[in-house]
């Protein structure tokens, strides 16, 4: 297994990739990975530090994972399915053990430009978005997966629907300050 360091590579093969945003559940770990082209220092100071808030939207059978932090990260989205993850990294959520369970969001900023880790922070999320979340995951684990062009044209047809990310804030089932 490979060791995330802030100042190190993402990877060891890494030397760049694509600006973007994913949200992940896999191996039973939340993984918010920010890609970001040339972060500022306040970008970094932020992830790294700065208030963070949550939020759970749904929109057109696809999840969204909502998500800001100080002031420099202004509100964004990140889509998720549990059918775009590998099978043998896919795992079905357990269900919170205590009306106080708290999910833990492992938080990752890249320099997409050269792949250097720039900001790692682990983050409880509330028992309610705990709960929602792993709700919401464990009910895309038992809708039959259409195929990614279905999945795509979800995606549009939400994104045409809600078009910024505070479009989605509104329909927000859970909303959450990080580590509430």
């Amino acid at each position: 297994m490979y060791r995330l360091e802030v100042g190190k590579p993402y990877g060891p093969s890494v030397e760049q990739c694509p600006e973007g945003i994913e949200y992940n559940f896999r191996g039973g770990i939340h993984e918010l990975l920010l890609r970001f082209g040339k972060p500022t220092p306040q970008e970094i100071e932020d992830v790294r530090r700065g208030q963070s808030e949550f939020a759970l939207a749904s929109a057109e059978g696809v999840l969204f994972l909502l998500f800001r932090f100080g002031q420099a990260v202004r509100w964004s989205d990140a889509p998720y399915t549990w059918h775009r993850v590998p099978e043998e990294q896919r795992t079905l959520p357990e269900p919170p053990k205590t009306a106080n369970t708290r999910a833990v969001l492992h938080v990752i900023l890249l320099d997409a430009g050269n792949g250097i880790v720039q900001a790692l922070r682990l983050v409880t999320l509330s028992p309610a978005l705990t709960l929602a979340l792993y709700e919401a995951i464990k009910a895309q684990t038992e809708t039959p997966w259409a195929g990614w062009k279905e999945y795509d044209k979800q995606l549009a047809a939400a994104y045409r629907k809600y078009a910024r990310t505070e479009d989605l804030l509104k329909i927000a089932a859970v909303r959450a300050i990080g580590g509430e």
